[in-house]
């Protein structure tokens, strides 16, 4: 027996590119999901914005809108259980894939797939904003232990050591394994 699910997201943008509103349906077993107020999260200096969680999609995937405003870096970090999907909306960012770096610009994207290191930067001082796509939904319930939920209005600082903490003592859990530096190559 094949089972097919379809997705159509729909979002409503101002005129910077900002999220109004989402919508979006799942055919196959349909499902309508209209945007509430998102969750945002903070993860090693960069502000989640929740637009899709995992519940919406029955675990298929979650979808956030992500935005670092400069001297920003993930640790060197390898998912198990889940694959990643960058999308660039602003700015430049850089994905070191393999020890390989490679700049994003707006309209670029990148397939981060399980078991391969990678590391997501904004070195410089511009803003970057992005869509990050993780598949399954394991990323949306690993920012829920391991970041910290925003308040209302609140500017994402640096990380804080008890946030590096946090990070460090969750991500286990959630098949991520953080590396001190980059494996040798093969």
């Amino acid at each position: 027996m094949l089972l097919e699910h379809h997705v159509f997201l729909e979002y409503r943008l101002d005129s910077p590119g900002n999220v109004l509103e989402q919508k979006s349906e799942m055919q196959g077993g349909i499902e309508t999901m209209t945007g509430s107020e998102p969750k945002e999260f903070a993860l090693v200096g960069v502000a989640m914005k929740r637009l899709v969680s995992g519940e919406q999609t029955e675990g298929q995937f979650c979808l956030f809108e992500n935005r670092s405003g400069g001297q920003t870096k993930t640790p060197i970090h390898v998912h198990a259980d889940d694959d990643e999907t960058v999308y660039v909306i602003e700015g430049q960012l850089i994905a070191v894939v393999n020890g390989e770096a490679r700049t994003l610009s707006p309209g670029e994207s990148i397939f981060l797939k399980r078991g391969v290191p990678h590391q997501l930067m904004n070195p410089g001082n511009q803003p970057v904003r992005y869509i990050l796509i993780g598949t399954p939904s394991v990323f949306q319930r690993f920012l829920a232990e391991a970041g910290r939920e925003l308040q209302q209005g609140e500017m994402v600082g640096p990380p804080t050591a008890a946030d590096i903490e946090r990070l460090k003592a969750v991500a286990p859990r959630f098949g991520i394994t953080l590396l001190p530096d980059w494996p040798p190559r093969e």
